[in-house]
């Protein structure tokens, strides 16, 4: 009784470790991660040399808190791919279910370097469903096409919607049932000439609108979503899509719906070799003016994605800078981080500063439910060998100086972890 005593006292003296702390604070349920290993390394999105082993693309499902070993991380095997947008993987917010788009799917074993393998990977095209109810055991369901190369998805409840490279099934829309098959499957007309596709699209919060990104002519504009007895029927196009810089991608709304945000990465996927800049655009949801930039600031090099805090006052963009370079060049692996906006009322950003890491071509990053931490998803790291992909992990450090600070330990994944998604 006396020993027992004298271990909570010290323990509470801090003179020895709590059993209980974890290196690792997310506060979630858990995080849903998809791991493209079928280019073998992101350098091949530089020189198209695959650098391919006997892993296969997968799902992981990391259950919070993390514990020591394998217990609570689980994978499955999911046909997934790093060249499409930012947005293949989507997960409601109340989990169960999580959605992936097989943009490319794996190239037969012979073939070991493209010339361009954004343009000439073999194309897939179908959407996979896959049961993450346990998150230390999720399960490929099945998958069903959708349409060639799909490229974005994004979720609202259960509805998805959906963009892809085939004419006719530019907008895709689909109202999931409960074990995720579609219960109905809608070809919406986009409204778009044949030169454009899709590269990226985002339910407004309200879900009474879903803006988008266009890959040719630059722009992104604004659907309105038409329905009867609560149900989708149609959307149209609100205003006319608006000009927002050189290579627009990844958006995503403030919470309260007001502001969109934009990135413009001012270059291919991974070749860009200047900064890219996150705009601000100010929607006119009625139609009764035009779509406008109110605000644009510059960002990191190669920025793959952005997250926006829970409270709105905060933006983090991931950059993967010249990582993802071939290793034998002068600093390859090297020249990630984090790059700390605060988000005025307006929307207007304002940098804070930039936090680098070790790590290769990070693609996404999330906050977590309160905002108080923030994971990170990195392809692979400067390691001979097998190789890894992981997820790391940062404490944020909120009010009027906000700051970011890396924590101790990460999750390690297979190669090519690419996009992340949090189940609150």
């Amino acid at each position: 009784m006396k020993r027992v005593a004298l271990f909570a006292g010290l323990a509470a003296l801090g003179a020895i470790p709590s059993l209980a702390q974890s290196p690792i604070t997310f506060n979630a349920r858990g995080l849903v991660v998809v791991s493209d290993a079928d280019l073998g390394s992101a350098s091949t999105i530089i020189d198209g040399k695959l650098l391919r082993d006997n892993t296969r693309d997968q799902l992981t499902t990391i259950k919070f808190p993390v514990e020591r070993g394998s217990k609570g991380v689980g994978t499955a095997l999911v046909s997934n791919s790093v060249l499409a947008s930012a947005k293949t993987l989507a997960v409601p917010a109340a989990g169960g279910l999580a959605y992936v788009l097989e943009s490319r799917i794996r190239p037969e074993d012979a073939v070991t370097q493209y010339k361009d393998a954004l343009t000439e990977f073999p194309g897939g095209e179908k959407l996979f469903v896959v049961d993450i109810a346990n998150l230390a055991a999720p399960k490929a369901k099945f998958g069903f096409p959708v349409g060639r190369k799909p490229i974005a998805i994004d979720v609202n409840k259960n509805e998805l919607i959906l963009s892809t490279m085939d004419t006719g099934k530019e907008l895709v829309f689909i109202e999931a049932g409960p074990d995720g098959k579609p219960a109905r499957f809608l070809n919406l007309p986009a409204a778009l000439d044949t030169a454009n596709k899709i590269a990226d699209l985002t339910w407004h919060p309200s879900g009474d609108f879903i803006a988008f990104t266009l890959d040719n002519s630059n722009e992104v504009g604004l659907y309105k979503v038409i329905r009867e007895a609560g149900k989708l029927k149609n959307v149209e196009m609100v205003g006319k899509p608006l000009k927002v810089g050189a290579d627009p991608s990844f958006g995503k709304f403030s919470a309260d719906g007001k502001h969109y945000f934009v990135l413009d990465t001012k270059g291919p996927r991974g070749k860009a070799t200047g900064e890219g800049e996150i705009l601000v655009v100010d929607f006119s949801m009625d139609g009764s003016a035009e779509h406008k930039v109110a605000s644009q600031v510059p960002a990191g090099v190669n920025t793959g994605s952005f997250a926006i805090s829970p409270d709105g006052t905060m933006l983090v963009t991931v950059n993967a800078a010249k990582s993802g370079a071939p290793w034998t060049e002068a600093g390859a692996g090297a020249g990630a981080s984090l790059t700390l906006f605060k988000v005025g009322a307006d929307g207007a950003l304002t940098k804070v500063s930039d936090y680098p890491f070790e790590g290769i071509y990070p693609q996404s990053v999330v906050f977590d439910k309160d905002g108080s931490n923030l994971a990170v998803s990195v392809f692979e790291y400067l390691e001979y060998g097998n190789g890894n992909g992981g997820v790391e992990f940062w404490t944020v450090t909120k009010g009027d100086a906000p700051a970011l600070k890396k924590q101790g330990a990460k999750v390690s994944l297979g190669k090519g972890a690419h996009t992340l998604r949090i189940i609150p």
